[in-house]
């Protein structure tokens, strides 16, 4: 378990709600700071994720507009891979390392977390 001070938390805290805003952003910051100098494509990405296929999309599409990761087309297979950008990098890297309860911690502080995974399901019982 990493120790936060609170100037770590409080920038992780402005990283998380300005790029971890629904939960498939959240899990790809996670699968980013596990996979820091990878490179994937679209299907292995969104195999590797929980929430659906269109929400991961969306993330992804927006990470690469706020360049957070790198999109890349090679002879028609686009790939993925986290930013060159060192400020970037280290606050993915510093969040992988938090635990699950650390993690809830600053995901609950920030109060602008949309769980979208769940937002059919939810919007399908009105």
């Amino acid at each position: 378990m990493v120790t936060l001070d609170s100037a770590v938390e409080i920038g992780l805290n402005g990283f998380l709600n300005r790029y971890g805003d629904t939960r498939a952003k959240q899990e790809l910051l996670l699968f980013w700071g596990l996979h820091p100098d990878a490179r994937f494509s679209r299907l292995a990405v969104l195999s590797a994720m929980e929430c659906s296929r269109l929400d991961v999309e969306k993330a992804l599409k927006s990470m690469a507009n706020d360049n957070l990761i790198d999109m890349r087309s090679d002879s028609g297979l686009i790939t993925y891979s986290l930013t060159t950008n060192e400020n970037i990098r280290q606050m993915v890297a510093l969040l992988s390392t938090l635990d699950w309860g650390q993690r809830h911690m600053l995901l609950t502080n920030t109060h602008q977390v949309t769980d979208t995974c769940n937002l059919v399901s939810a919007q399908e019982g009105l």
